[in-house]
């Protein structure tokens, strides 16, 4: 399990002062705060969203990605609010302002980025299909998209803004690798506690931060802390995302096969034993989510 020592935490600060965590959206702010009222007043949010041409531009973009699969093509805030409801659309704006905070056009960032998209999509997927076992736990799918959302946004704010991260971008691209200790070898920190600390600045839920924190883990923790089944569902989600990222050439050339769904779920038991997941199951959520990314 990770563990904050005082030493390891400094390091961290110290480190995120030079890569300049961005600092959390406004209208995430003003959204976060009206979808708290008793009555979310959807003429007010729509404004909020619309008065910002570049961000409603964007959000726009996000929704009909792809990833989204909306029915029809979203033209306008107003119709995107009706069409996908308050807490998808949320999801939708926060997707957008976490893709300008990734910035960048290198092809990392991009690959970064839509690795990132996979494993929220899958995530979420992953959560209605476990959704008993989650819901004991207060895991709803919002929560496990975020997870699967912020999950590596450490990686490239350290590959784009931390020379000496450069010769981890590779390894960071694979999914097989062991990052952390690698990371902090060479770089005095890693993408766990960096995507940690992203996440807190942006006001995430504390169970999402301590998942980022821990999704690198290798077995659950005898801790009450430690949120062994929202890790669990982001360690596979990140599994189906590289499967895809795989599948569509992003990776193919840094790993050498994909990883089959056997070997995963052996070296993850532990994990998917807190999911109430074997590999029949896995295999087809894999298979699903997979037909879902790659359409």
């Amino acid at each position: 399990m990770q563990t904050l020592s005082d030493e390891k935490l400094k390091q961290a600060k110290d480190i995120v002062r030079k890569v300049k965590i961005p600092s959390q959206p406004t209208i995430v702010l003003e959204l976060s705060k009206e979808m708290k009222q008793e009555q979310p007043d959807f003429k007010k949010i729509g404004e909020l969203v619309s008065r910002d041409a570049a961000l409603s531009a964007r959000v726009l973009n996000v929704i009909n990605s792809p990833f989204f699969g909306v029915s029809r093509k979203v033209e306008s805030i107003v119709q995107a609010l009706t069409l996908m409801g308050l807490a998808n659309f949320f999801k939708v704006v926060l997707t957008a302002c976490l893709r300008d905070a990734f910035g960048g056009a290198k092809e990392s960032d991009k690959l970064f980025w839509d690795h990132s998209m996979r494993a929220a999509v899958a995530a979420e997927g992953i959560a209605k299909a476990a959704r008993a076992t989650l819901t004991l736990d207060g895991i709803s799918t919002d929560q496990a998209y975020m997870a699967g959302l912020f999950h590596d946004s450490g990686i490239p704010l350290l590959v784009g803004r931390l020379p000496q991260y450069q010769p981890l971008v590779t390894m960071a691209l694979s999914h097989k690798s062991r990052m952390p200790v690698a990371e902090d070898k060479l770089a005095g920190t890693d993408h766990c506690l960096i995507g940690h600390m992203m996440a807190k600045s942006w006001s995430v839920p504390d169970k999402i931060c301590k998942a980022i924190l821990h999704h690198h883990a290798v077995a659950p923790q005898a801790d009450d802390d430690f949120p062994a089944k929202l890790v669990a569902v982001v360690q596979l989600a990140d599994y189906i995302a590289y499967s895809c990222d795989y599948s569509l050439g992003a990776s193919a050339s840094i790993i050498e096969r994909e990883w089959g769904v056997e070997e995963w779920c052996q070296l993850h038991a532990p994990f998917l034993d807190v999911l109430d997941l074997g590999l029949a199951e896995v295999s087809e959520l894999k298979a699903e989510i997979m037909e879902r990314l790659l359409e």
